[in-house]
Parts: structure tokens; sequence; C-alpha cells
């Protein structure tokens, strides 16, 4: 009598655990988290392709002015691309280095003249003479005055 109310107790607790994790993997599909569509509205990943069209699209700012969009530089190697003060650049294919110094808007830090870019970044010019020299075939978004030399 004993044996039996002990197996009837074991498959009763079994029962509710798969009732429970039954219900669990249920709801999180209605969430979203079985998305068979990565990247949609349900599922926000950012991808390489949606970057660049954001980036081209640029966008507007509130009040009256239109705020400056992101235009698509390609470097070559050995080349230089030098940001007048105030400009933004994004590295979202290639490696190079920093000349003269660029603020990181991403991670709040100053990455001084030698040091290797970091991509999908979006580096400030906070004076003159500042950019980035190309290491390899490069692909950059500048927002802003810029200049670039072989």
């Amino acid at each position: 009598m004993l044996k039996d109310r002990k197996k009837l107790i074991v498959l009763i607790r079994a029962a509710v655990l798969l009732a429970v994790a039954a219900a669990v993997f249920f709801a999180g599909r209605e969430v979203g988290a079985a998305s068979s569509q990565p990247g949609s509205q349900s599922d926000p990943l950012v991808t390489l392709s949606y970057l660049e069209k954001r980036l081209k699209e640029g966008g507007t700012a509130s009040g009256t002015a239109a705020a400056a969009t992101f235009e698509a530089v390609s470097l070559a190697s050995g080349e230089k691309l030098t940001l007048a003060d105030g400009a933004e650049a994004v590295v979202v294919r290639g490696n190079g280095t920093v000349f003269g110094g660029l603020v990181s808007l991403t991670g709040g830090e100053m990455f001084e003249s030698g040091t290797s870019v970091v991509l999908y970044t979006d580096y400030l010019a906070a004076g003159t003479g500042c950019g980035i020299k190309a290491s390899g075939s490069m692909r950059i978004y500048v927002k802003g005055s810029y200049s670039t030399t072989g």
C-alpha cells in the first residue's frame, strides 16, 4: 500500500512538471522565442544589410534643420580619410588605423594615432587633421565634411 502511494506521488509530480514545461515552451513560442524570421519586427536582429540601409537613409532632426546623412566612402590600401572638425565616421568593412586621434561616440573613449579602428564604432573628429588610414580595402560611412588622399 505504501509503495503504491509513493508511485502515485512520483507520477503526479512528473505530470505536473511536464505540464509546467509544456506551458513555458508554448508561452515562449507565443512571444517570439522561436521566430522563423530573424531580423523581423518581432525579432530585431541587427544585420550588416540593415545597418547599411539605415546609414544610407540618414534621418531628420526634430526642429527646423535636417540632419546630415551618412555617405558611403571606399578606401584602398594606403589611402587616408581626413575628417573635418565634428564629422563622424563608421567603419563597416576592412582594417585601418587612426591618425590625429578620434573620439569613439560608441564607447566614450579616445582612439590615439596608430590605434586600430573597431568595426561599427561611431567615431567623431574632435579637431582638424584627424582620420583613418586604410590597411586594406575599407568601407566607411561618413557624416560631415571629409577628404580622401592616396
